[in-house]
């Protein structure tokens, strides 16, 4: 079980990590948000401690781990002081809304892009996405998740705004099939892996109209202020990480579940707030 000594601070519980750094090294505060099904802070703490002890020892800085349950009010934080969290491993829009607003750069990010599709029934009438209309009831996740954003991009570059009374959020993919075989929505919106797997394994029922555009996954970010020669390292040791045999490299993969990582670039964070900044909705 990873060491660590609890320790408050910018408003949250941070965690040393132990060992691996000297007196004199850097303090660096690592934020680390999974996503909105995140569960409670000691689970949080315990799949990524592993990435903080192996940033640290590859580095040589201090990592201050801390876990973020709210990511409006630590992004806010990130604005208003740029001292809360010098580093960040999170999902991809609130790596965008950091990067554009907060003054952070990619150091990495995962090489397999998130995607979805557009699922319908098989009897449907529409036969690509052009053939949706404003009026078309669409069943996507949260607004504020990436693969709602991507579906509404995909749309507009069509030329199609979808009416907010068209929309159907919904938490879970069985919960859009439900919607689909009841006629509630006529198209719903997930994972491409996932939806190829439900097209496929019931042809019958259901079928593909077409992919969205695809955004960036899970991305460690670091504040401007960390120095150059810093972010350098921090940057190898996640790309490091990919064939690394050590024990704690495979740990920290194993807890992870993320993709091999890449060199990351603040352009494809920039194009998707931009997805993010452009209005939505349809007249």
């Amino acid at each position: 079980m990873p060491k660590f000594a609890g320790v408050i601070g910018a408003g949250a519980l941070a965690f040393l990590v132990a060992g691996g750094a000297s007196a004199q090294a850097e303090r660096l505060t690592l934020g680390v948000f999974p996503g909105l099904d995140a569960a409670e802070s000691f689970e949080i703490l315990d799949r990524y401690m592993p990435l903080a002890q192996y940033l640290q020892a590859k580095s040589g800085a201090v990592i201050m781990l801390v876990p973020v349950k709210v990511p409006g009010a630590a992004i806010q934080r990130m604005i208003e002081d740029g001292k809360s969290y010098k580093l960040f491993f999170g999902p991809p829009v609130f790596a965008a809304e950091a990067i554009k607003k907060a003054d952070f750069v990619t150091l990495a990010v995962e090489q397999e892009k998130i995607s979805g599709v557009f699922v319908v029934k098989t009897r449907s009438k529409l036969q690509t996405v052009r053939d949706v209309t404003p009026s078309t009831h669409v069943a996507m996740p949260s607004p504020k998740l990436l693969l709602a954003i991507l579906a509404l991009a995909t749309l507009r570059n069509e030329g199609i705004a979808l009416k907010p009374e068209a929309r159907r959020h919904l938490d879970s993919a069985e919960g859009m099939l439900l919607a689909l075989d009841n006629g509630l929505v006529d198209v719903a919106v997930m994972r491409d892996r996932l939806g190829r797997k439900i097209a496929a394994e019931k042809p019958s029922d259901y079928r593909i109209l077409g992919q969205t555009l695809e955004g960036p996954g899970f991305a460690l970010i670091a504040h401007r202020s960390v120095s150059e020669p810093l972010r350098a390292k921090l940057r190898q040791a996640v790309i490091a990480l990919n064939n690394d045999p050590s024990p704690l490299a495979v740990q920290t993969r194993g807890r992870l579940r993320t993709s091999p990582f890449l060199p990351g670039q603040d352009g494809e964070f920039l194009a998707l707030q931009k997805m993010m900044d452009t209005p939505t909705s349809g007249k």
